[in-house]
């Protein structure tokens, strides 16, 4: 074996081997730098040989008070993240309705988060009253009584609903988008206007009872050169041109290969908060998550991510099928970029949602 040095580790696992990697940190990303597949006994024979080697080069690595590493106690308490995430996942199957799920992640200051999804379906297909058998499931998610009283008055206008759920910085957050299905007439008229269509009423709430909520507005028909005119407005005047550069790169990978104007292009805001983003819906342009690697690892660099935490999501996901790119200024004041992806033949009416 070469003599290679290395800052970067990750194990996996596949069938009956154990596959360590190695590689070394740098400004674009971990560069692999070795490889090594091992069967279960190789691998224990291994970790013996670290541990001798620990002990006579570190040995206050091994020593009874120093700090355990990726060791789990038996016992540890459960993770409320992980419960209510799964608690969503079994109320909406419960629905008994044919659904799309679709994942995502988000970009901010110095924060990657992972724990994000989206549940998707049609409430017609929905055995019995959709309606308040969608409310059943935002009662048992603790919704606030403001929120399901908008949310019962409006569920008429929804041709399709969708459950959220992300764990962020703050703590957890429930959602509820109703989605309308506007006609061609109704798009029509909005291009000739210049106005928006409401697409999206959403509610957003944490397990404390806080909620918010948020309007999603479709700007039908744009060509790429309007959306981009759309963006510098988002953009305009913080200072914040590079998530701009960034944006415009990725529709610019994106625009070629959709027919002009079938790229839905969306403007988010929320009465009484410093919200100002939109949301580009990027199925029809057929990419994968490895096509915008250029500008993801812009964004992993405009926040501050570490290298490796954002190589280790990206590894994952790059394969996937791109969805939706959100970003702009978050009700908490926070620049910041959403990336959905993975949801393989679901109507493009379906608009990315944050």
């Amino acid at each position: 074996m070469e003599r290679t040095a290395a800052d970067a580790f990750r194990g996996l696992v596949h069938g009956d081997e154990i596959v360590v990697e190695a590689g070394v940190q740098g400004a674009s990303g971990v560069a692999a730098a070795a490889r090594l597949v091992l069967t279960p006994e190789t691998a224990r024979r291994l970790a013996v040989q670290l541990s001798e080697a620990l002990a006579r080069f570190a040995p206050e690595a091994l020593a009874a008070d120093a700090p355990a590493r990726g060791v789990t106690p038996l016992n540890a308490p459960p993770d409320p993240a992980a419960g209510r995430a799964a608690l969503t996942l079994r109320l909406v199957a419960a629905l008994g309705a044919p659904r799309a799920h679709e994942r995502s992640f988000r970009l901010a200051p110095g924060v990657l988060q992972a724990n994000r999804f989206l549940l998707s379906l049609n409430p017609g297909e929905i055995p019995g009253d959709g309606r308040a058998r969608v409310l059943e499931v935002c009662d048992r998610l603790g919704m606030p009584a403001e929120l399901r009283r908008q949310a019962q008055e409006r569920f008429g206008d929804a041709g399709c609903v969708h459950f959220g759920f992300e764990e962020g910085g703050s703590g957890m957050l429930s959602k509820l988008y109703l989605e309308r299905a506007p006609g061609a007439e109704e798009k029509r008229r909005a291009r000739e206007s210049g106005e928006p269509l409401l697409l999206h009423l959403a509610f957003k709430w944490t397990p404390e009872g806080t909620g918010v909520v948020s309007r999603y507005h479709l700007f039908p028909g744009l060509s790429a050169a309007a959306v981009e005119e759309r963006l510098a407005r988002i953009y305009g005047g913080d200072g914040i041109a590079p998530s701009l550069d960034i944006a415009r790169a990725v529709l610019r990978l994106a625009a070629p290969r959709a027919p002009e104007g079938v790229l839905q292009y969306l403007e988010v805001s929320e009465e009484g908060t410093a919200r100002r983003s939109f949301d580009l819906n990027l199925y029809d342009a057929d990419l994968q998550v490895k096509d915008v690697q250029s500008p993801l690892f812009a964004m992993r660099d405009r926040f501050g991510v570490r290298p490796g935490h954002f190589q280790a999501l990206y590894d994952q996901v790059r394969d996937s099928r791109l969805g939706h790119l959100a970003g702009g200024v978050h009700r908490d004041g926070a620049e910041f970029f959403n990336v959905y992806y993975g949801v393989g033949g679901y109507p493009r009416v379906v608009a990315g949602l944050a």
